[in-house]
Formats: structure tokens, C-alpha cells, sequence
């Protein structure tokens, strides 16, 4: 999509600090600025998210994911990492093509989730209700 800025990385027209790269896929730093090490994965292929991806595409996406943040442990002294994304606007999403954050860990980097994770307000519903209602078996 032309007005697509991760379209416009994953095809080569805008730059990029590119940390990996596939046929499907493309890994970069996040220009935040909020964590050292943060690291975006896109498909080249223009998702709005996870819930419009087709399986191939999102194989491949949790593929580099999964390929980064074994390198970031493996190769970069981190201790592990954070895997976020958000999926649509209720959610949080504020670039409209599916994207994946690492936040590469280290113990003590006082990071401890601060504006990464959802503020939960408690259930609502009773447990064995709400499994009712999701389960897929």
C-alpha cells in the first residue's frame, strides 16, 4: 500500500535500520527510542494485523521473530525477550499494518512492563462462563 510507512520499509523505499531480512520478512530497529534494542518484524506483505494475516504470512512473521530474539539472547548478552503486538485500534495499534515488538530483557534493566502491558481492571465474568463462550474444542 502506498501510504503505508512498514509497506514502504518492507519493499526498500524507505530506509531502515534492518536487522534481518527474508523474502516474506523484514526486521528492523524502532525508532521510539524506549527500550535499547527494540526491534519491529513485518511481513512485506501489507496485513492490517494478526486477524487479516493468511497463515503463511504469519508463519513466516513469528519465524523471524522467533530467529531475532534467539540472536538477541544468543549473540547480544540479553537475557530474554518481551513479544508484543497489538491488534487493532481497541487494542492499542497505532500503525495499521501488522508488526511485532521485541524488547530484548536483561535482568534489572528496570524496564518491569511500564506502558508495554495493558492495565487489567479484573474479570468480569466468571471463569468457566467465559471458557464457554472461546473455546475452539
Amino acid at each position: 500500500m502506498e501510504n503505508c510507512i512498514f509497506c514502504r520499509i518492507g519493499s526498500g523505499a524507505q530506509p531502515c535500520l534492518k536487522v534481518c531480512e527474508d523474502e516474506k520478512t523484514i526486521a528492523f530497529m524502532d525508532i521510539a527510542g524506549d527500550a535499547d534494542g527494540h526491534v519491529l518484524v513485518i511481513p512485506k506483505k501489507h496485513c492490517e494485523n494478526i486477524l487479516d494475516c493468511d497463515r503463511e504470512t504469519l508463519n513466516a512473521v513469528i519465524g523471524m521473530v522467533k530467529r531475532v530474539s534467539d540472536h538477541l539472547v544468543s549473540r547480544c548478552g540479553y537475557d530474554g525477550a518481551d513479544i508484543l503486538s497489538a491488534n487493532g485500534e481497541a487494542a492499542g495499534q497505532t500503525v495499521g499494518h501488522f508488526h511485532i515488538h521485541i524488547i530484548p530483557r536483561r535482568h534489572g534493566d528496570g524496564l518491569g512492563g511500564k506502558g508495554e502491558w495493558p492495565h487489567f481492571t479484573g474479570a468480569k465474568q466468571e471463569l468457566e462462563t467465559v471458557y464457554e463462550s472461546i473455546r475452539m474444542i
